[in-house]
C-alpha cells in the first residue's frame, strides 16, 4: 500500500547511496554515536531545518557499513503519500517488501505527526523483534506528555541546533584543532563571524552563496515554523496576533519582558500570551531565560529575557542589523552557553549579569556579553555587576565576552577573563 513511498525514501535498498556520500559531517554525529549503539529509542528534537534529517542519514550511512541495506528503514511522515500510514503500517510494509532478518534500524522523521506513535514504538521495543528506533520531531514536547509515559526508561533524548560557529567555520574550510589554528586564522574568523551573525547557522543557508537566496530561505523557515509548528500544531485562533508577537520578539531579543506587557501591546490576556510563548519554546523558535534565584517562587516573579534560536532567523524577521549588533552578539553567547547547561540571568539593584550557567545543582560560570568596553562608565558597569554576581553565587572567576578585548584581570579577590567573541565561540571549553 505504501511501497512506492518507502522505496523513494530508502534508495539504498536498490544500491543507490550517492545522496549519503555527499553529507557533511556534524559534531552531533560524534555526540550521538555512543547512544546509537544502545537499545533505547534515540529521540532527536530541534527547530525545523536544523539538520535532524541529515543527522539521521549520517547514522544510516554508518549503519550501512555493517548492516544489510534491507534492514534499514527510513520514513519522513511529512510525506503526503504517508498521510494515512501509522508506524505499524510502515514497519509491516517494510517486512513485506524486504523480509529483513536480524537486527533492524528504523528511522521515523517528524514522528509527532502520527498520534499514538509512542504506543506503537513501545510495542515493538518490548517485543521479540530486535529494532533500534531513531525518531525525530520539530518540537520539544516530543519528549513530554504521553511520550514520557510510554517510553520512560526506554529513550535517550538529543536536542539538535543549527550549526555552531565552530562547525560553520569548518564548513568554510578552517578546521579548528589546536590553539595555533585559532591564532593563524584570526582575520578569517573575524570576517566569517560577521557572516554568521547576519545569516546564522541553518545548514542549507550556510551552503547557499547568494545573499538574497539566504534571506528568502530564512523568511521561509520563519513562516513554516509559525504556520506549521506553532499555529497548526496548537490550533491557534488569533493567528495575526501570534505573528505580530513573533515579529516583536525578534526585535527585542536579549531584552527582558513580561507576558503582561506583551499582552498590553497585542491586546491579549496574560494567560494567552504565556501559552503563545510556550508554543514558541516548544517549536525551538524563541527561548526564554529566567532570573536566577535560589527561590523558585522569586525566580518566576521577575521578567524573562527571550533569545532566538538563530541570529539569521531573527534578522530575517526584524529587518534590523547594525543598530542591534550588541544584542545579536549576546544572542550568540546564549546559543553557545545553552549547550552547556541551564541558563539564567541575574540582576540586583545596581546591574545585571547576562548569563548564569547552572549544571545540575551547581552554578558553574557567569558570563557577561558586552560589544564595546572602551568607555570607562560601561566597563565599570559590566565589571561591577560581574563581581557582585560572583560573590553572590560563590565563584572565583567570571567572563566578559567582547568584540575584540582579550586578557585577565584580578579585582577584589576575583578574576575576570576577557575574551573576543570570535575566539570564545570556537574554544572547546570557553573560559569559565
Amino acid at each position: 500500500m505504501f511501497a512506492d513511498a518507502l522505496e523513494f525514501w530508502n534508495p539504498w535498498w536498490s544500491g543507490r547511496t550517492g545522496s549519503l556520500e555527499s553529507l557533511v559531517d556534524r559534531l552531533s554525529l560524534q555526540e550521538v554515536r555512543p547512544w546509537f549503539e544502545r537499545k533505547e529509542v534515540l529521540a532527536i528534537t530541534g527547530v525545523r531545518r536544523s539538520g535532524k534529517t541529515s543527522l539521521m542519514h549520517l547514522l544510516i550511512r554508518e549503519c550501512l557499513e555493517y548492516t544489510p541495506a534491507d534492514n534499514v528503514l527510513y520514513v519522513n511522515f511529512e510525506d503526503l503519500a504517508l498521510e494515512e500510514a501509522t508506524v505499524r503500517h510502515v514497519i509491516e510494509e517494510h517486512e513485506r517488501l524486504m523480509a529483513p532478518e536480524g537486527m533492524r534500524y528504523v528511522f521515523l522523521d517528524e514522528v509527532q505527526r502520527k498520534p499514538g506513535w509512542e504506543r506503537e514504538v513501545k510495542r515493538y521495543y518490548d517485543g521479540s523483534v530486535s529494532i533500534k528506533f531513531v525518531v525525530s520531531g520539530s518540537n520539544s514536547s516530543l519528549l513530554m506528555t504521553e511520550y514520557s509515559t510510554y517510553l520512560t526508561g526506554r529513550d535517550i533524548a538529543y536536542e539538535m541546533f543549527p550549526l555552531s560557529f565552530k562547525e560553520f567555520v569548518e564548513v568554510r574550510g578552517i578546521p579548528i584543532v589546536r590553539e595555533l589554528d585559532v591564532v593563524a586564522n584570526r582575520l578569517r574568523l573575524q570576517g566569517l563571524l560577521d557572516e554568521y551573525v547576519r545569516h546564522g547557522g541553518f545548514p542549507e543557508v550556510v551552503l547557499t552563496e547568494d545573499v538574497m537566496t539566504k534571506v528568502r530561505l530564512l523568511k521561509g523557515y520563519a513562516s513554516a515554523i509559525i504556520s506549521r509548528d506553532v499555529i497548526g500544531r496548537h490550533e491557534v485562533r488569533e493567528k495575526g496576533k501570534l505573528e505580530r508577537l513573533a515579529s516583536f520578539l525578534a526585535t527585542i531579543t536579549s531584552k527582558d519582558t513580561s507576558a503582561r506587557s506583551l499582552g498590553k501591546f497585542l491586546k491579549l490576556n496574560t494567560a494567552t500570551v504565556e501559552e503563545y510563548l510556550d508554543h514558541f519554546r516548544d517549536a525551538y523558535m524563541f527561548l526564554p531565560v529566567h532570573h536566577f534565584d535560589y527561590s523558585l517562587k522569586t525566580q518566576y516573579v521577575h521578567p524573562r529575557k527571550v533569545y532566538c534560536i538563530d541570529t539569521g532567523l531573527r534578522n530575517a524577521m526584524s529587518f534590523r542589523f547594525s543598530e542591534d549588533i550588541g544584542r545579536l552578539m549576546e544572542n550568540l553567547v546564549f546559543l553557545r552557553l545553552m549547550r552547556a547547561g541551564d541558563i539564567y540571568y541575574w540582576k540586583d539593584g545596581k546591574g545585571e549579569v547576562d548569563f548564569v550557567v547552572k549544571e545540575g545543582v551547581e552554578v558553574t560560570r557567569l558570563v557577561q556579553s558586552c560589544y564595546d568596553l572602551s568607555e570607562a562608565k560601561t566597563r565599570r558597569r559590566e565589571e561591577g555587576a560581574l563581581l557582585r554576581g560572583m560573590k553572590h553565587v560563590g565563584l572565583e572567576r567570571g567572563t566578559i565576552v567582547t568584540c575584540d578585548e582579550e586578557g585577565e584581570e584580578s579585582m577584589e579577590g576575583k578574576v575576570i577573563v576577557y575574551r573576543p567573541l570570535w575566539r570564545w565561540l570556537v574554544e572547546d571549553d570557553p573560559a569559565p
